[in-house]
């Protein structure tokens, strides 16, 4: 295999193409008190931070496949399955591109590497009291250990880490930046880490028979496709209802409900797709559709209000 090819084979490996949780950082980016922007060290511990996460990011994904490879759910879903053969290109330990050795030495480069910067950018910032440090690190190998290691994931903490593990990305380095965090960044945190956790969510209902073939304990395999479909029902409201709850409580104000009217519409057509007419890749994909057009109007909120 050319240098190029071999690149290529690790970038999807990593699945660099999938930025999404990368959209945190512009959230946290301008949700930031104007004093704190004009704060060189900032944005320098703000990107040593990111490139920090990013890599660690690239190492839960390039476990998950490794995982994924060795129990065999990867072959079963993209190489044996004729719908999703074309698919098995971002797989490449399924298409033989790259050996396990290979993977294994790059996801753990990717983490090691990661929580050095994740280590270094956290001295450089104001603020890096022993227990931020300690959490992010904490935080970092609990996530890529989603499917490896512990195996969480297997084990009915799927829904859990990946939640947790998007807030760290909006906690830790907003605390960092500014000393402590706001009540908007929290609940903008916990919108961006719902909406990708239920990405996940679309993905389990199609995979329910392939998870529990290989023992893998999760909310769609514990329940059954129909009580699932009924609990997605369920959580394609939960976003509506919380935000315009805490609209009537005056902790949000009714712009921002206003602001992700989209979000919410494609939540309703996310479930008619992907769980009413069963079709849940397409759920997974409008899943993260929503997510970034979230991101991106709570960044354009913050914008305004800052302005």
């Amino acid at each position: 295999m050319t240098p190029v090819k071999s690149v290529r084979a690790y970038g999807r490996l990593a699945n660099l193409y999938f930025l999404d949780y990368n959209l945190a950082y512009p959230m946290v980016a301008t949700l930031l008190p104007a004093a704190v922007v004009r704060e060189g060290r900032t944005w320098a511990a703000f990107g040593v931070i990111i490139a920090g996460y990013f890599l660690v990011h690239c190492a839960l994904i390039a476990f998950d496949d490794i995982t994924g490879f060795r129990d065999g759910s990867d072959a079963k879903n993209y190489r044996d399955n004729p719908s999703a053969l074309r698919r098995a290109h971002w797989k490449p330990l399924v298409t033989g591109e790259l050996r396990l050795p290979q993977a294994l030495r790059f996801s753990w480069i990717c983490l090691l590497s990661g929580l050095a910067l994740l280590v270094a950018g956290l001295l450089i910032a104001p603020y890096h009291p022993l227990w931020l440090i300690a959490l992010a690190i904490v935080g970092a190998c609990v996530s890529v250990q989603y499917s490896y290691g512990l195996k969480l994931s297997h084990i009915g903490f799927q829904e859990l880490v990946l939640f947790l593990f998007t807030m760290e990305l909006v906690f830790v380095p907003f605390w960092a930046l500014t000393g402590g965090v706001s009540t908007r960044s929290m609940i903008e945190g916990s919108l961006f880490a719902f909406w990708l956790m239920m990405v996940s969510w679309y993905s389990n209902l199609r995979d329910i028979e392939t998870d529990r073939g290989v023992g893998r304990i999760n909310v769609a395999t514990i329940t059954g496709e129909r009580t699932y479909i009924n609990l997605l029902g369920v959580l394609a409201i939960a976003d509506l209802i919380v935000v315009f709850t805490l609209i009537a409580i005056d902790e949000l104000p009714l712009a921002f409900g206003l602001l992700l009217c989209p979000v919410f519409a494609l939540r309703f057509v996310q479930f008619r797709l992907g769980a009413i007419k069963r079709n849940p890749l397409v759920g997974r994909l409008l899943g993260r559709r929503l997510a970034w057009t979230g991101a991106v109007l709570m960044t354009l909120g913050n914008l305004i209000v800052a302005n």
